[in-house]
C-alpha cells in the first residue's frame, strides 16, 4: 500500500487516476474471485445425505437464496430470518418414491417425522463440514484464478516478476481470510435465535393450511397423487406441531383479520378459510364499498357477508370509502357489529368518534376513517401532507380522555397513519393495532416492535372494484388468522396471500397452488391481570371510549 502511494505522489493526475483504477479492479478481482469460487462449489457439489429412507440433497447458496428451505414438488417451506448474510441451506428430496413416503408418513406422522429428525441431527455435523469445507475449498481456487489471471497481465505488459511474489500472495490470502471473518462475525451477530418462529409456505403446502377439504375434491380424479399430498401434509403437520408446542401455548380461540373488500365476491372464499380454522371473531378494517352509496351494497353481496357472519360474528370500522350510509347498511347485516361512528356534518365534512367493546374476553377498540372518497377536502384528499395530519388531529382527539389504566387488547382503524399515532397517545396501554388501507400486508419485521404488535392487513378482495379498468398489478387476496390464548396472550399469527384470484374467481378449488402461508410466532406481551378469553364469553354492548 505504501509503494501504490509514493507512485501516486509522483505521476501526473491521468496517470494517478490509471493506477487507483488498476489498484481497485486488481482488489475487486481478488475478493470477488474467491466469493464465485466458493459460491460455485456450493453449487455444483451439494451434500447427500439419507434420512427416514429418504435420500435428500442438501445444497448451501451465496447472495442468490438467504434462510432455510425444504424444497419438494408441492410447495416449500422457507424460514428467512435466520441471520443477515446472503447464505442459503436448501433440502429437497432426490429420486424418491413419494408414494411409498407418503403411506408411511400417512400410518405414523409422528414417528416417521421423529426418524427424520432423529437423522437429520446425526449427520448435521457432516452436512456443516462438508458445504464449509467446499466453500474453502472454492474460495481457494477463486484465490488461484486471480493470482493466474494478475501473472498472465504483467506477463502481455512486459512487467519483471516481483521480488515477494510469496509475500504478496500470503496478503491477499490474509486479505480474504478477514474478510471471511468478517463476514462471519457479522452472521453471528445477526444471528435470529427465534428464526424457527417465522416461516412461509408456497404451493400445496400453503394450500394445505387454508382448504384441505377442498383439495381431496381437486384430487378425486387421481387418488394416489392424493394420497401422496395426504402423506407430505401430514410431514408437514407434525413438524409444524413440533415447533407450535415449542413456542405456543394451547388455543382458546382464533381471529380472522380483513380489510379492503371493496364489494369483491371472496366473502365464500374468506368463510371457508374461517371454518376450516375454527375462527371465532373477525375483525374488518373497512373500505366496504367503493362510492359509499346503499345501492352499490347489493341483496348479493351482503348475502355473501352473511355467510361468513354465520361462522363467526364481524367487528367492523368505517375506512376512507365508506361513507356514513355505508355505515347505516353495515348496522344492518345480521353478525355485523360496527365500532365507532361516521355523521355528515352541516358543512359537507365528517364526524367519527371512537367505541369500545368486550369480545370474547378480549377489550377492542375502534376508530373509523374520518374521510370519504369523493368529499370535499380535507375529507376527500389522498395527499399524505393533508391526510396524516388529519388521521393524527382525529386519533387524538377520540382517545383523549382514556384513563390511564385502561388498556386496550385491541385497537382498530382504517389508516396505519391513525394506529401509529393512537399508540402514541396512548404509549403502553394498547396492545394491538390493526388496519388496513394500503392494498398490502404490512413485512414480516415490523409485526411487533417495541412490545406492540401491528397487523396491517391486504386487501381481502384483492382490490375488488377499486382496481377494475386500472392498469396496474394484480394484488392476491391477504388476510390473517391470529391464535389466542386463554389468559388472552397472542402467540401466532397466520398471513395469507392467494394469488390470481379475482371478484369471479375467488374460491378454493381455483386458488390451488397459488396460496402462501407465512407463520410468525408473536413474543409474549403485558396482559392486564386475571383477563381471561373464551369463545362462550360473547359479545359486549357497544360503548363510547371516555
Amino acid at each position: 500500500m505504501a509503494h501504490v502511494a509514493e507512485t501516486v505522489r509522483h505521476r501526473p493526475p491521468l496517470a494517478t487516476a490509471q493506477a487507483l483504477a488498476e489498484f481497485v479492479l486488481r482488489w475487486a478481482l481478488r475478493l470477488a474471485l474467491p466469493l464465485a469460487g466458493a459460491s460455485a462449489m456450493l453449487h455444483l457439489f451439494p451434500y447427500h445425505a439419507m434420512a427416514g429412507g429418504v435420500r435428500f440433497q442438501v445444497q448451501a447458496t451465496l447472495f442468490t437464496r438467504s434462510g432455510i428451505t425444504a424444497d419438494t414438488t408441492f410447495g416449500s417451506w422457507i424460514f428467512g430470518h435466520v441471520d443477515g448474510l446472503p447464505l442459503g441451506v436448501h433440502l429437497s428430496p432426490e429420486n424418491v418414491d413419494v408414494v411409498r413416503m407418503a403411506a408411511a408418513a400417512t400410518q405414523d406422522p409422528q414417528s416417521y417425522v421423529a426418524s427424520l429428525r432423529s437423522d437429520f441431527v446425526d449427520q448435521l455435523p457432516g452436512a456443516l463440514a462438508w458445504l464449509a469445507g467446499e466453500a474453502v475449498l472454492g474460495a481457494l481456487i477463486g484465490l488461484g484464478v486471480a493470482a493466474a489471471i494478475n501473472l498472465a497481465v504483467r506477463y502481455l505488459r512486459g512487467l519483471p516478476k516481483r521480488p515477494h511474489e510469496i509475500q504478496h500472495r500470503l496478503l491477499q490470502f490474509a486479505a480474504v481470510v478477514v474478510v471471511g471473518a468478517a463476514v462471519g462475525g457479522y452472521g453471528a451477530l445477526s444471528y435470529n435465535p427465534n428464526w424457527a418462529k417465522q416461516s412461509r409456505l408456497t404451493g400445496t403446502l400453503g394450500a394445505l393450511q387454508l382448504f384441505p377439504g377442498q383439495l381431496r375434491q381437486y384430487y378425486k380424479q387421481h387418488a394416489t397423487a392424493f394420497d401422496v399430498v395426504n402423506g407430505i401434509a401430514a410431514i408437514q403437520a407434525q413438524l409444524q406441531q413440533n415447533l407450535d408446542q415449542t413456542a405456543a401455548p394451547p388455543t382458546a380461540l382464533n381471529i380472522m383479520y380483513i380489510s379492503d373488500v371493496h364489494l369483491a365476491s371472496t366473502y365464500p372464499l374468506l368463510r371457508q378459510y374461517a371454518k376450516n380454522f375454527d375462527v371465532s371473531l373477525v375483525i374488518n378494517t373497512g373500505d366496504e364499498s367503493q362510492f359509499g352509496t346503499a345501492a352499490e351494497m347489493t341483496p348479493a353481496f351482503r348475502k355473501q357477508m352473511r355467510s361468513l357472519t354465520k361462522i363467526a360474528p364481524m367487528i367492523w370500522v368505517a375506512g376512507n370509502h365508506d361513507s356514513p350510509t355505508t355505515v347505516n347498511v353495515m348496522r344492518s347485516i345480521p353478525g355485523v357489529v360496527v365500532l365507532g361512528t361516521k355523521t355528515t356534518d352541516p358543512d359537507g365534512g365528517f364526524t367519527v368518534t371512537a367505541q369500545e367493546l368486550n369480545a370474547f374476553g378480549l377489550h377492542i377498540g375502534g376508530l373509523p376513517d374520518p374521510r370519504v372518497y369523493g368529499g370535499p377536502d380535507p375529507f376527500g384528499s389522498n395527499e399524505p401532507s393533508v391526510v396524516d395530519p388529519l388521521e393524527r388531529s382525529t386519533a387524538d382527539a377520540a382517545v383523549k380522555g382514556v384513563q390511564p389504566d385502561d388498556v386496550f387488547d385491541i385497537f382498530a382503524t382504517h389508516e396505519p397513519t391513525s394506529a401509529e399515532e393512537l399508540v402514541k397517545a396512548l404509549p403502553g396501554q394498547i396492545r394491538q393495532v390493526n388496519s388496513g388501507h394500503l392494498h398490502h400486508q404490512n413485512p414480516t419485521s415490523d409485526v411487533q416492535k417495541d412490545g406492540v404488535i401491528n397487523l396491517v392487513e391486504g386487501s381481502s378482495g384483492a382490490g375488488g372494484l377499486k382496481e377494475v379498468g386500472l392498469d396496474v398489478q394484480q394484488v392476491p387476496v391477504e388476510f390473517s388468522i391470529e391464535s389466542v390464548t386463554a389468559s388472552c396472550q397472542f402467540t401466532k399469527v397466520v398471513r395469507f396471500q392467494v394469488a390470481g384470484a379475482t371478484a369471479t374467481d375467488a374460491n378454493p378449488d381455483q386458488s390451488g397452488e397459488n396460496v402462501t402461508a407465512n407463520t410468525i410466532y408473536l413474543n409474549p406481551q403485558q396482559v392486564p391481570e386475571g383477563e381471561q378469553c373464551d369463545p362462550t364469553y360473547g359479545i359486549g354492548p357497544v360503548v363510547p371510549v371516555s
